[in-house]
């Protein structure tokens, strides 16, 4: 009977219904079911990494190749345009 009313609470905890317990024989009972019963905390989903738009990347990367000319210019310019934003 203790199993059958702690899995009806569970789901209906997940289901975001109210049990109201009224069915246990003794106060221990329903509060060791309460106890049992009451919801952990959930951890937020992993945020998605932010897309960058192409003109945006290559505005940062001109802005961090200041004082870089000619080739060590373009050869920072083809890195930092080619890395993966995380």
């Amino acid at each position: 009977m203790k199993l059958k009313m702690l899995v009806t609470a569970l789901l209906a905890t997940f289901l975001g219904l109210d049990t109201g317990l009224a069915s246990a024989d003794d106060s221990a009972t329903k509060s060791n079911a309460a106890r049992a019963v009451a919801p952990a905390a959930t951890a937020a989903p992993p945020a998605a990494p932010v897309a960058i738009s192409q003109q945006d990347k290559m505005r940062q990367c001109s802005k961090q190749a200041t004082g870089k000319k000619g080739a060590e210019r373009k050869d920072f310019m083809k890195t930092c345009l080619s890395k993966k934003v995380t």
